[in-house]
């Protein structure tokens, strides 16, 4: 079996795939079917034995185009519409995860109470950390607003001494 150079050029066209099954197994196998008032069609083995020299799907020629269907003109698709929708209702698993959490907690806590593995959930948590609504401590992750610098202080005191006790008075007003 020769292939002649117009037929590689055809399977080349066609991006080295069948026009039915668009398989590209065995692409130097393809047969060219060249039918009347149609552009020229590669198909492969299995497909040429079953279709033979009348394949359904043969593409026609720009002098012979088919007509769209008229229902599809005139109806937009609804799906963007209604796939937008199902984003806004959906929780966000990782920030339901977060509010049960207290105090700090590590990435794979998270991941294992959202349900998500450990490598999207940190990339959800370094996304958050951004916008200012986790922060790291350390090697972990707390939803806490940042302390004061007077209880910052007050904190690395009491971890320098340990035999002292502070006790925080009640704020007074006026």
């Amino acid at each position: 079996m020769t292939v002649l150079n117009e037929d590689l050029s055809e399977i080349e066209r066609a991006g080295r795939r069948c026009a039915v099954c668009r398989s590209g197994r065995g692409w130097r196998r393809f047969e060219v079917v060249r039918i009347a008032g149609r552009d020229p069609v590669v198909l492969c083995g299995g497909c040429r034995a079953r279709l033979g020299d009348e394949p359904s799907i043969a593409r026609r020629t720009a002098r012979d185009p088919e007509p769209a269907p008229v229902q599809a003109q005139r109806l937009p698709s609804p799906a963007p519409a209604d796939d937008q929708r199902q984003r806004e209702q959906r929780a966000d698993r990782l920030r339901v995860a977060l509010g049960k959490m207290d105090g700090a907690f590590s990435t794979a806590m998270v991941a294992r109470e959202a349900g998500l593995n450990d490598e999207k959930a940190l990339a959800r948590l370094q996304q958050l950390e951004r916008r200012g609504e986790v922060r790291r401590v350390g090697k972990r992750w707390s939803t806490e607003s940042l302390p004061s610098d007077v209880e910052a202080a007050m904190d690395r005191l009491a971890a320098q001494t340990s035999n002292l006790r502070i006790v925080r008075g009640p704020t007074r007003v006026g």
